[in-house]
């Protein structure tokens, strides 16, 4: 008696793979597209689709080893990437001479330094205290 229960709930768990309905498109002279599990009307033209069953755990497994083996790819890359950009900066660096002072306002009166702040000085737009007028 278990033997047919058990294979009755296989047969019952693999049925609806096994009586899958066929899906239909349709466009109609609109351009609308519709799914349907019945057919279409004679004077339309449909496309049968073919649903293929989920993949089985073998299937995704397989996929997520690949998804790890990319994601891993892409970080080593991403770090030599890095180490390449370092190390073409720091070359730039140790390439760049110098400035002279020749060198300083060039392109004048456009890179000219800014005169600095004098220390001390009170800001132009301060409030100035006015001497007390004696009352009459």
């Amino acid at each position: 008696m278990i033997p047919l229960i058990k294979f009755l709930a296989l047969l019952l768990a693999f049925m609806p793979a096994l009586h899958a309905e066929p899906i239909y498109k349709v466009i109609d002279e609109n351009g609308n597209v519709s799914y349907s599990s019945t057919p279409p009307q004679k004077n339309q033209d449909a496309t049968e689709i073919d649903i293929s069953a989920p993949p089985t755990e073998s299937q995704r497994q397989a996929a997520q080893q690949r998804h790890e083996k990319n994601v891993k790819a892409a970080d080593e890359l991403g770090e030599d990437r890095k180490k390449q950009t370092a190390q073409k900066n720091n070359s730039q660096r140790e390439k760049q001479p110098e400035s002279s002072s020749d060198d300083q306002y060039y392109g004048y009166p456009y890179n000219r330094p800014r005169p600095r702040a004098i220390k001390n000085r009170p800001a132009k737009n301060t409030p100035t205290q006015r001497p007390v007028s004696p009352r009459r």
